[in-house]
């Protein structure tokens, strides 16, 4: 089949060059639109990778991130630890969209294993416990009425804006879509709570496991439930968590953390520095979130080895997590 006429005209054939490579960059760009992606190594906060790191989208079950680190705060501010009971609530299973453990209203288990399940398997039930126990305990402290729910999202709030994540809204322990109001983030701002995370030596306990097994304590009696985390990085290029989920709202999303062993340096008086290496990688809204966390890993090692060869310069703040 011969092409037409127009298409063989000495004038025209530049301008066809030119629309065939636009057409050829236009492909990835909207590949890469499709999600939001951020990566910053841990003691510098130096970004490393990032697209479309500022733009808010649905988080689903990353919320749960918050969630773990309200109740890990609470544990140690109020010194009751993660060894006490809190009861799965009637209304839990109204509410709640993913039941990985079958709780049920009345059940009981320890805050400790009740962070493991919303951590390791994004168990809604889980996190709503975690939030009326501690939501309520902070409205008899602060010694006035509400609803425990609204309480400890508030106080996930709280957490944010602490750590400078001031494009994010979370509406619920849980991060479940029911409701129109859902939690959103940015990539950049999952970053940051994903950093204030990994500096609480508690968290790897939680997030490094590929199985556990749950207690919970229903009808006089123990039931022992095995659980098996859902991060599909885990133990991969040393990924030791922190988050995967995928709801419908948000598509999706996973945050991963890996550390490399540390490097020593030695100082000109004899003694040695011991430099850390830690890469923190957001991904929300992909179709297919693990191999695109592990693409941007690698990237993001290769990027901050350039980085520390040519001395860790700094030539824009906003290369920087804080003023991203």
């Amino acid at each position: 089949m011969q092409p037409p006429l127009w298409m063989k005209s000495p004038a025209l054939r530049p301008l066809l060059r030119l629309c065939a490579v636009l057409a050829l960059l236009a492909a990835p760009a909207l590949a890469q639109a499709q999600s939001a992606v951020l990566s910053a190594d841990t003691f510098n906060r130096k970004v490393h990778v990032a697209s479309g790191g500022n733009t808010r989208r649905a988080v689903g079950g990353l919320a749960k991130i918050a969630t773990a680190m309200v109740t890990l705060d609470w544990a140690e501010a109020s010194r009751q630890g993660v060894n006490v009971l809190a009861t799965v609530p009637d209304y839990a299973p109204r509410v709640a969209g993913h039941n990985t453990l079958g709780l049920q209203p009345g059940d009981k288990a320890t805050l400790r294993d009740l962070i493991c399940a919303t951590l390791m398997t994004s168990d809604d039930i889980a996190a709503i416990t975690l939030g009326e126990f501690v939501g309520r305990d902070h409205l008899q402290r602060l010694g006035r009425g509400g609803v425990p729910l609204d309480e400890f999202a508030r106080q996930m709030n709280q957490l944010a804006a602490r750590e400078g994540a001031t494009n994010t809204r979370f509406t619920n322990p849980h991060g479940y879509e029911n409701t129109r109001a859902a939690s959103y983030s940015t990539a950049a701002d999952i970053a940051r709570l994903a950093l204030y995370a990994v500096s609480r030596p508690a968290l790897k306990f939680y997030t490094s496991q590929r199985s556990r097994g749950i207690s919970v304590y229903r009808s006089g009696g123990q039931v022992s439930i095995p659980i098996t985390n859902t991060n599909p990085l885990l133990g991969v290029s040393g990924i030791d968590g922190l988050k995967y989920t995928s709801t419908p709202r948000s598509g999706g999303c996973i945050v991963v953390t890996a550390e490399r062993p540390s490097s020593v340096i030695r100082q000109a008086d004899g003694s040695s520095l011991i430099y850390r290496h830690r890469m923190v990688v957001v991904v929300l809204g992909s179709r297919d979130p693990g191999a695109e966390a592990h693409a941007i890993l690698q990237q993001s090692w290769g990027a901050y080895d350039r980085w520390l060869a040519a001395g860790r310069p700094i030539t824009d703040t906003r290369q920087l997590l804080n003023h991203y």
